[in-house]
């Protein structure tokens, strides 16, 4: 009696508990799918998947694998869509996931993701199933897999009707991906992590072992040597005689405040420094002596692992995620005890020798108050509220919404009398503003009350006489204008209702901004208002906007060139600083992951910094440029898997050459070309992959 016991139970328990119940998973036919899709592809016997496959290859037109929902998919039932896929380029690849709604255009998805994948790694692309609410800009982190933004609109699982994916990048003859996809499939538990690969991805150093490369470090005593050159070769570095102690210029003066200002001279913006000298601002973000990347369950990638105590300890754990910081156990390598000291003392000397003039966003403290050099306040990300109306988006008509921005704006006062602080930015690439999003349409996704939609309800009262005119134009059936409090929306009503939705979006984006800039004001009344760090302008609405700033902020990732701001500075009345750019390299360097903008080589890289830089320059309304970053990021991503080569230094510390030689060439060169005594640099580029653009 006691055996069936334990036996009912232990049947009992494999139905009720989800640890134990069997995985349900539907698989996408990828024979169908290739008979469906143009892409090149052919069906091969996989060495590392170990069975079949189906291998893709893209080409300029041809890149994308359209996968057939069949109707007995129930995706109710489902949490996540997984792709097993192994490629075999020398450059990361990206995937476009793209989910298209019944009833609407092929031509455009309702919502999609871009997934990165690194070269020559077994790796599960895994897309959680509940981002298609599209409320989340960035995915999480699973094991193998890069960074995931997601953008579009609400999409309900029930109403999915394709799935698409297209593959990146797809430039010929140099940039052209080849794949292997094991399988597409939607299943309701995370699948297991595969086993290690045969040879560690990632040496003690945190360089790709898949790779050689002028460069590349490959020993302890190499690496000491190379960091010790690096530091005596800006040891008596400084500023050009015809600077400032800021790095203005000492031949244009304006009358001088103590603190930072902008002025127009009749023919272009500038910065003024606190003696009066006229400023253009060169800068970098994130100087800092750290630069980790997340390796929580991929420490079978990784030929060391630093002790957590020892002489090298770089192991940080953070929010329940094991980190390695490589860049600090390299200087750790050269320096013993001394490194961060050492760190201090050289990296004002480079930023000189290179002639940067400003520590920008997201920079080490030390170095912002200890180099001298002028630098920006960022501000601590604008809290959140209990009602949230669509991702970051406050409830901004709540009473609610001055008292965070007044608590919000008190961390500028203990730096509001530093004369070395150029201004200070409300924040950066709000997650709203990804897309040209209709935040008022998009509160009306649920049911959730909030003063702001009261607010939207009684502009409609104000706007129709009455509920009969109301219904008529948005082709409703309410018995009042306030039954619109609970009513939900997949589908604009009408015309109509879509214009009104889009004024009140106006109302709503003034309000985030002019609250904020109320209190920011009152908190720090002498520094610069620096705005919002845009990803890119969607609407005019942005630009209005900028009337409440100092100085309109934008991180342009174009090329060769800077995005057109000859119509912002005009429409906002503002000069513009841009804020974050860079070009990256994943041919000729130790990451496969060029960047947001892509170079062939180290040499075209170096010169795509002085074409975009000093054609800007040459703009009479942007007064500065701040590259993103100061170092590479890890080879296995940062935080969210971002893994560029963006940086000045490599992740042994060690400087691009060409890199620093051409900042040097076009800072020294800036203050002429703005005043037009020199022309811009130009160069011919040869052919780059092309990347989506993330903007919808």
């Amino acid at each position: 009696m006691k055996k069936i016991s334990v036996l009912f139970a232990c049947m009992l328990m494999s139905v009720c508990c989800p640890a134990m119940q069997a995985q349900t998973r539907q698989d996408f036919n990828l024979k169908r799918a290739a008979e469906t899709s143009a892409i090149k592809h052919e069906t091969v016997k996989s060495s590392i998947f170990g069975r079949e496959v189906l291998s893709v290859q893209t080409e300029d037109k041809n890149s994308v694998l359209n996968l057939p929902v069949e109707e007995s998919m129930d995706w109710e039932k489902a949490n996540y869509l997984v792709a097993e896929v192994y490629q075999s380029n020398e450059f990361t690849t990206l995937l476009d996931i793209r989910f298209f709604r019944k009833g609407e255009s092929k031509e455009h998805p309702w919502i999609k993701c871009y997934i990165t994948v690194l070269p020559k790694l077994k790796t599960q692309v895994i897309f959680p199933l509940s981002y298609l609410d599209a409320q989340e800009l960035y995915l999480p982190r699973f094991p193998r897999q890069l960074k995931g933004v997601c953008t579009g609109s609400r999409l309900d699982p029930e109403d999915i009707e394709s799935v698409d994916i297209d593959v990146y990048p797809h430039s010929s003859p140099m940039f052209t991906a080849k794949m292997e996809i094991a399988s597409v499939y939607i299943t309701d538990k995370l699948p297991e992590n595969y086993d290690a690969p045969a040879q560690k991805y990632v040496d003690e150093f945190g360089q790709w072992t898949g790779r050689d490369w002028p460069g590349k470090i490959h020993n302890e005593a190499e690496l000491k040597q190379k960091i010790v050159t690096a530091e005596k070769a800006v040891a008596k570095a400084g500023f050009p005689k015809g600077w400032s102690k800021y790095g203005g210029l000492k031949a244009l003066k304006f009358e001088a405040t103590g603190f930072f200002r902008v002025q127009h001279d009749g023919k272009r913006w500038w910065f003024v420094d606190p003696e009066g000298y006229a400023f253009l601002s060169s800068g970098i973000c994130c100087i800092t002596p750290s630069q980790s990347g997340v390796v929580q369950d991929m420490e079978d990638l990784l030929a060391w692992i630093p002790d957590r105590d020892g002489p090298f300890a770089s192991v940080i754990e953070e929010n329940g995620k094991k980190r390695i910081d490589y860049f600090k156990a390299n200087l750790m390598r050269a320096y013993g005890d001394k490194w961060l000291e050492k760190w201090e003392e050289t990296t004002p000397r480079q930023l000189k020798a290179w002639r940067f003039n400003t520590v920008a966003n997201w920079s080490d403290r030390n170095i912002q108050e200890k180099s001298g050099l002028p630098y920006l306040a960022h501000m601590h990300g604008l809290p959140p509220m209990k009602t949230m109306l669509y991702r970051d988006f406050h409830d901004v008509f709540s009473p609610e919404f001055r008292e965070v921005c007044r608590q919000y704006a008190s961390q500028l006062i203990p730096g509001k009398d530093n004369p070395c602080i150029i201004g200070y930015f409300l924040g950066n690439e709000p997650h709203w503003a990804f897309g040209n999003n209709d935040i008022a349409y998009e509160m009306f996704a649920t049911v959730q009350p909030s003063y702001t939609k009261l607010r939207f309800i009684e502009r409609m009262k104000e706007k129709y006489p009455d509920v009969a005119a109301f219904n008529s134009a948005w082709q409703l059936s309410l018995r009042s204008i306030d039954e619109l409090s609970m009513q939900t929306f997949k589908h604009y009503p009408s015309r109509f209702a879509e214009r009104d939705f889009r004024e009140f979006t106006v109302e709503m984006i003034e309000e985030w901004v002019r609250v904020q800039c109320e209190e920011t004001r009152k908190a720090d009344p002498n520094h610069l208002n620096l705005g919002t760090r845009y990803a890119f302008i969607s609407s005019e609405t942005m630009m209005k906007v900028g009337r409440y700033f100092d100085v309109f902020s934008l991180n342009a990732y174009t090329a060769p060139y800077p995005p057109a701001t000859k119509e912002l500075s005009e429409i906002s009345g503002k000069p513009v600083l841009i804020t974050e750019w860079h070009f990256g390299c994943g041919t000729d360097g130790g990451l496969p992951t060029p960047g947001l903008n892509t170079t062939v080589s180290q040499k075209d890289r170096a010169a795509a910094y002085r074409v975009f830089a000093e054609n800007g320059f040459a703009r009479p309304e942007i007064i500065g440029f701040h590259w993103f970053q100061w170092t590479d990021q890890n080879i296995l991503g940062r935080g969210d898997g971002e893994n560029f080569n963006i940086g000045f230094l490599d992740a042994c510390s060690l400087p691009y050459p060409e890199l620093t030689e051409a900042a040097r060439k076009t800072h020294e060169s800036m203050y002429d070309i703005a005043r037009g005594k020199k022309e811009p640099y130009e160069y011919k580029f040869p052919p780059v992959p092309a990347l989506p653009v993330i903007t919808e």
